[in-house]
């Protein structure tokens, strides 16, 4: 039996409810629903940063978003050293520079479909609930939607490699996109979605990149690096252990499209433009 239909068997749940439990409401009007391509780089990041602290004393509601980068852009992880990144290529390249207030190493938005989740950590109904189930869930998710485009040979990663051994060079030879966690969404050994959160008390944030194209490969061309033959080292790292859904299709996939599948996944009645 396929991964997605053991885990859907055992939750005896349809994709809404799965959905209302996620988020922990009755009904999916007390989320806000927001889809957009025209916010600037750094105000995505305040963005999902701001409702998550809105949410902790309840002034705002769980979120739900969607979104794309315009300028593309790099995002360094919440402790990751700004001097891993070279600002001039950046600039060359007109590729903007954000922190992400979530971890892990530096990643290009480029072709790509964003996904934003604000949500409580634990529920009425789930009050023991962990960072790991949150984000197992919304893969859960997640996946029913790429399957629902026809991404039917997409599965999740079953095992959890050891990031700390995997960053512990303090080096910036090993991209985001180098390594899946468990539950994160792949092609075989190569990873289509990455994930991070961030615990804000009771609040979790998550959110991460359903790759559509190419492009987060030009990571290559923005690091700090020795040399020319380390850096297509790190160019054929990221592209051998990962995947784009442009690629796998054999065809362009648009933003419009991704969105409409995860929305129709979760059968919303509302969209917030």
């Amino acid at each position: 039996m396929h991964i997605l239909e053991e885990i859907a068997d055992k939750k005896k749940q349809t994709t809404v409810e799965n959905a209302q439990h996620l988020f922990g409401v009755e009904s999916l009007e007390e989320i806000d629903i927001v889809v957009h391509t025209d916010y600037e780089p750094q105000a995505n990041m305040n963005i999902d940063h701001e409702r998550a602290l809105a949410l902790q004393p309840g002034t705002a509601k769980p979120m739900l978003r969607l979104y794309s980068w315009k300028p593309h852009a790099v995002s360094l992880g919440a402790h990751q050293r700004e001097s891993d990144i070279d600002r001039t290529a950046c600039e060359r390249l007109g590729i903007a520079v954000v922190r992400r207030p979530t971890g892990g190493r530096a990643i290009v938005h480029a072709d790509e479909l964003t996904y934003s989740v604000v949500l409580p950590l634990t529920t009425t109904n789930e009050p023991n609930r962990t960072i790991h189930d949150i984000y197992r869930e919304v893969n859960i998710l997640l996946l029913r939607a790429l399957h629902r485009m026809g991404a039917t040979m997409l599965d999740f990663e079953k095992k959890q490699p050891d990031f700390r051994a995997h960053y512990k060079s303090g080096s910036v030879a090993m991209p985001c996109f180098a390594s899946s966690a468990r539950h994160e969404i792949v092609h075989g050994t190569r990873k289509v979605v990455g994930s991070a959160q961030k615990l804000y008390g009771s609040v979790v944030l998550q959110h991460g990149s359903i790759l559509l194209g190419r492009g987060h490969e030009r990571l290559a061309d923005i690091l700090n690096l020795h040399n020319d033959a380390e850096r297509e080292q790190i160019r054929t790292t990221i592209c051998s252990r990962s995947a784009s859904l442009g690629e796998l299709f054999g065809r362009s996939v648009s933003f419009e499209e991704c969105a409409e599948a995860i929305l129709s996944t979760i059968k919303l009645s509302t969209i917030k433009n």
